[in-house]
């Protein structure tokens, strides 16, 4: 007997790929029943629902769409006790006192022998004591009869339920409701249908504080419908969900919003810094906002002074397609208190004739700032970085104060911070400003003669960089992988500084808050690199 055609909106995994069954039936030119499916994965699918002309059914993406045959090898899915018995419990190996292990890291080479490992499988086989529940790509569709998941895992804390089945919001709230202590949820790469009844959210949620609803395709408006029931929210993660817009001007009907104060909005197709300011703004308590790899590329000034968002501290803009210099002064009219700023990544610092400047010229530009791209600000390097773009105003010619002013946002507070230049001074004394600052630091790559001959040094180095002193290690450390076409991320670098005596001196990352200038790197001095 075969077995029944799933209904329409019936959430499916065949061969490792998730989808939504969006049709039921027969295709023209063919026999015999076909399921159309939804593939959460734009590439999975070959079409939008069309086959032979006609639209069978419609796809968010236009290559996420394909017909298939009903087969035993489709996967409906588990309920949310079955995948977490399969995850967490093994089974009891019975007698044996003595087992043989094979070391993960070994690959089948080494074994040892371990005792009585059925304790340790009782331990943790124990749901009730289990705090962190991950179920990532385990197939989970439904809940379980109410009472049973209260009864089996009480205190889970944080429930990772990314990349699954769940077909509703409604599930997913089957489930947490009977997770009184649940604090952090995550339902990434799933497909969540709105619900039809919400009478089950205002219990599901009621301690959750993050919530990560990224790739989801969640739109904005559905988001904040989904979180008015979640009222100790503290953290939104809304990455990869293609959202081209936000939207403000709430009605009481979507009920209020959660004391937010982290909106991650990492790599969607945001363009309009207005749009997404006037919509964040809703969030009184909000501190943090990310918008890694989105599509922004000007920033306007705020039209009036009610507009910015004091309470912002940390903003990560990398990634952008941000290019000039009046979007950084506009940013500091936007949020006035804001200390944490990444940049990288955009084209206004892609300018590599400009490499040495600028890092200071984004510094002077935002007063309150004192991290920029991980690496803390000193005192002494703002005010550097400020006299130095002073100079760099200078340089372009005498010109009024209120023409300044209009071309450089922050030029009347820096004078009265750090003096007026004087003009026919200007013209020469602070020419060379920055080049009287800037240090050469010389590299070379460690091999034993760098400790044994002398003569090594006098060969010429691998590079040479210029560098401020007030620079901590960490960007030097990051400029230096540049120059070598080094990853940071992938390879592992020690660093040696040699010392007036002859002695390599070992810099590691402890010292990557210090100041060259605090570390003994002077003009001419020499770094050793080796790469692990």
């Amino acid at each position: 007997m075969d077995p029944p055609l799933p209904c329409i909106g019936t959430r499916i995994s065949l061969s490792g790929s998730l989808g939504t069954v969006r049709y039921v039936g027969s295709v023209s030119n063919t026999s015999g029943t076909w399921l159309g499916v939804e593939w959460d994965s734009p590439i999975r699918g070959k079409h939008n629902g069309i086959k032979d002309g006609k639209q069978y059914f419609t796809c968010r993406f236009e290559t996420s769409g394909s017909f298939i045959r009903p087969s035993p090898h489709i996967h409906y899915g588990v309920s949310f006790l079955e995948a977490l018995s399969a995850k967490y419990i093994e089974a009891l190996h019975g007698d044996r006192s003595q087992e043989k292990v094979v070391l993960g890291s070994s690959a089948g080479a080494i074994q040892v022998e371990a005792v009585d490992l059925d304790k340790i499988r009782e331990k943790f086989s124990r749901l009730d004591r289990l705090r962190e529940v991950s179920l990532d790509n385990e197939c989970v569709v439904r809940g379980n009869s109410l009472g049973e998941i209260a009864q089996t895992c009480p205190n889970v804390r944080g429930l990772d339920f990314s990349q699954n089945l769940l077909p509703s919001w409604e599930v997913v709230a089957q489930i947490t409701e009977e997770l009184p202590y649940l604090l952090h949820l995550s339902v990434n790469r799933n497909r969540l249908q709105m619900p039809h009844d919400y009478e089950r959210l205002p219990g599901a949620f009621r301690k959750l504080i993050e919530l990560q609803l990224n790739d989801t395709l969640t739109s904005w408006i559905d988001m904040q419908k989904i979180t008015s029931f979640m009222p100790e929210l503290r953290s939104i993660e809304m990455g990869y969900n293609y959202l081209t817009r936000l939207c403000g001007d709430r009605t009481e009907e979507q009920g209020a919003l959660p004391p937010v104060e982290l909106i991650n909005l990492d790599a969607n197709k945001l363009s309009d810094w207005v749009h997404i300011w006037t919509s964040l703004k809703e969030y009184k308590s909000l501190q943090r906002v990310v918008l890694t790899s989105n599509i922004i590329e000007n920033i306007p000034f705020p039209e009036h002074p009610s507009d910015s968002l004091p309470g912002i501290s940390y903003l990560s803009l990398s990634g952008n397609c941000i290019r000039a210099w009046e979007s950084i002064d506009a940013l500091s009219c936007w949020l006035p208190a804001l200390k944490t700023l990444t940049m990288s990544g955009n084209p206004l610092l892609s300018d590599d004739a400009l490499e040495q400047q600028l890092r200071p010229l984004l510094i002077a530009r935002i007063p309150s700032l004192t991290t920029l791209d991980g690496a803390a600000i000193s005192t002494r390097e703002r005010n550097d970085s400020e006299l130095f773009y002073m100079s760099y105003i200078i340089r372009q010619g005498p010109l009024a104060d209120d023409v300044r002013s209009k071309a450089h946002y922050r030029w009347k507070d820096l004078c009265q911070k750090h003096g007026t230049p004087d003009e026919i001074q200007g013209a020469n004394k602070q020419q060379n400003k920055l080049s009287d600052h800037l240090i050469d630091v010389q590299l070379y790559r460690y091999d034993e003669s760098l400790k044994q001959i002398e003569a090594a040094f006098n060969a010429e180095p691998e590079t040479v960089l210029r560098v401020l002193p007030t620079m901590t290690f960490r960007v030097l450390r990051l400029k230096i992988c540049k120059a070598l076409k080094l990853n940071p991320r992938q390879v592992a670098i020690t660093f040696w500084l040699r010392m007036g005596h002859g002695t390599l001196s070992s810099i590691d990352s402890q010292y990557d808050t210090r100041d060259l200038d605090w570390l003994g790197v002077e003009n001419g001095s020499h770094i050793i690199y080796q790469i692990q």
